[in-house]
């Protein structure tokens, strides 16, 4: 290879991968970025750049090579997929441009997996966005029949005496309330949460009513509270929509269980990360389900609007959660396998005066 120094200089400072071969398909020389993607230069020996490769993409990468060799003037062939010996898959962009002058090939690569990522996250957007159209037509809609349930439920109440009854009317009356203020909150434009001192236990207690009304018969449902958590101070509503839309989750993921349980526990941790960053006081809620897992290859997207294991779910309950704790300055995560899913809700908070504050 006859390229001077201030050549090599030159494509050293190029950001997309260059590699030169000779006419046998041997490497010869490497830039940064071609060394920092796993492309191989063996300074001993010749080494053929079909090597790095499976059998399949060494026949295809070297029959585009040789039309290249000879014939002055560049080749492009975009999307190209190649599958590493090492079992790793790689889509580039691959140019190609043969020199007469120095007997040399030159490959010019650039990767697109970060492109289609680019793609896949403008599609996500628009999802959201036809999702977010989707909930304020849907709130539309059930506004008006909120007032309807309520005052019938009202009226219920006052004609039946007995507690069965009337437990399960005031669940109705508290729900279409509610109920209403979401779909208020949904119909008007974003602003922050409505905060107010609040028991977090008060909170877990009304999703566990709502739960066990809706249970499965032989499903379990275990409290662990820790009783040294303050009032903080938040939207209850919002927190409560958030980890009900969660036990849901998890009510649905234990259907098929002949030993079903879901637990809701609770605790203060100290210098406990959130959101990468770490806090001396963290209000933590964990939701616990020992139902089959989520999909490995649902992880990165489980909290994208329209996702869902479920065949006929919306997808919508945990991006909601998401939002909602990431209102009030939080972080929720999750850890999944066969027969254990953890859902992690954690608050950030600040203590002034033995009260609790979202930090």
């Amino acid at each position: 290879m006859k390229l001077d120094n201030l050549h090599l200089e030159f494509l050293n400072q190029l950001s997309s991968e260059v590699i030169i071969l000779d006419a046998e398909l041997n490497v010869l020389w490497l830039n940064d970025s071609a060394s920092n993607k796993g492309w191989i230069l063996n300074q001993n020996e010749k080494s053929l750049i079909t090597d790095q490769f499976s059998k399949e993409s060494k026949l295809h990468l070297s029959n585009f090579l040789k039309k290249v060799i000879g014939n002055e003037g560049s080749k492009t062939k975009r999307d190209f997929e190649l599958n590493l010996r090492s079992d790793t898959r790689r889509v580039i962009d691959l140019t190609v441009r043969w020199s007469n002058q120095f007997e040399i090939l030159i490959l010019e690569v650039s990767c697109v997996d970060n492109l289609n990522k680019i793609i896949d996250s403008t599609k996500t957007f628009s999802t959201q966005k036809i999702a977010a159209n989707l909930a304020r037509t849907l709130a539309h809609e059930v506004k008006n029949p909120l007032s309807g349930i309520k005052g019938s439920a009202q009226i219920l109440s006052k004609k039946l005496n007995d507690s069965f009854s009337k437990k399960f009317l005031k669940i109705i009356v508290d729900e279409t309330e509610r109920l209403n203020h979401i779909v208020t909150k949904i119909l008007t434009p974003p602003s922050k949460p409505s905060l107010d001192f609040f028991n977090i236990h008060s909170a877990l207690e009304k999703v566990f009513a709502l739960a066990d009304a809706e249970k499965q018969d032989n499903l379990k449902l275990i409290r662990d509270y820790d009783p040294s958590i303050p009032e903080i101070n938040g939207d209850e509503n919002l927190f409560v929509q958030a980890i009900l839309n969660l036990v849901k989750n998890a009510q649905q993921a234990i259907e098929n269980e002949s030993s079903p349980q879901i637990k809701i526990k609770s605790r203060i941790r100290y210098s406990h990360p959130v959101n990468g960053s770490l806090h001396s006081t963290v209000c933590s809620i964990e939701i616990i389900d020992n139902g089959e897992g989520i999909p490995e290859d649902m992880h990165e997207q489980i909290f994208f609007p329209t996702v869902s294991v479920k065949k006929n779910g919306s997808g919508l309950g945990l991006s909601i959660a998401q939002d909602i704790i990431r209102m009030h300055g939080g972080g929720i995560s999750f850890k999944s396998s066969k027969g254990l899913t953890v859902f992690s809700i954690d608050i950030p908070l600040r203590m002034d005066n033995k009260e609790a504050k979202i930090a």
